[in-house]
């Protein structure tokens, strides 16, 4: 019987097209547009229309946030799993060990490049002095760290649950749009910060696999299983 497990590169081809096309129009110009005719116009509370749909929606937005986007969920799935499965603690294990480490690197490269949010300036062109925002991060966007901890959770999710993985790709999906609902990031911020979480989870969650497998005593299975997967 076929493995059941994520169709990969149908989902990288497809996912990395339209990130590296919002990326490229984003930084041509179409950010402070994208910014200044909609997540403005989607905050503002002017137009009770607009106040409506923010208010109705923002528990959604808020819920992924603090679930997807600081990785929450993710945790907390896998922290359960190694409690119920915890002959395959090693496997889960390593997935919480490279979403928290991917996570943490987007948030350093967003602190190092010091791009200022678009509330912060008047253009999309305006940084901070590289590395000054590197411990607070306040005031800086790109990449989006709640983007890149969202696709990252996604991809270590599905690749030990296969059967969610259209489920997780919404929610980060979703995490991503909420960055941009609230005005708090460009589109090629979330853009960057999804294809960072992606990339880099499936690279480097089967080489912390390895790792492990080398400290500890578990069989030679854990780092082909993962591999096999992602």
């Amino acid at each position: 019987m076929p493995c059941d497990r994520p169709a990969w590169p149908s989902i990288e081809r497809w996912g990395m097209t339209v990130g590296v096309l919002v990326l490229t129009a984003g930084l041509a110009g179409f950010d402070r547009w994208f910014f200044e005719h909609v997540s403005c116009t989607l905050e503002t509370k002017e137009r009770p229309f607009d106040l409506d749909f923010y208010t109705l929606t923002k528990p959604l937005w808020l819920f992924l946030r603090f679930t997807f986007g600081y990785g929450f969920v993710a945790l907390a799935v896998l922290g359960g799993v190694m409690i119920v499965r915890w002959r395959r603690m090693p496997r889960h294990e390593a997935a919480a060990v490279c979403l928290i480490v991917v996570g943490l690197a987007a948030n350093v490269v967003q602190g190092a490049i010091g791009r200022l949010r678009p509330n912060q300036a008047e253009s999309q062109y305006a940084f901070a002095a590289p590395f000054s925002e590197l411990l607070s991060k306040t005031g800086v966007s790109f990449p989006s760290g709640e983007a890149a901890t969202a696709f990252a959770a996604a991809v270590v999710l599905s690749s030990l649950f296969p059967r969610w993985t259209a489920g997780v790709l919404v929610a980060a999906l979703l995490t991503a749009v909420a960055r941009l609902v609230n005005g708090a990031h460009y589109p090629s911020d979330v853009a960057a910060g999804a294809l960072f979480g992606w990339f880099a989870t499936r690279w480097l969650l089967p080489r912390i696999a390895v790792l492990l497998r080398r400290t500890t005593t578990t069989g030679p299975g854990l780092a082909q299983s993962l591999d096999a997967t992602v």
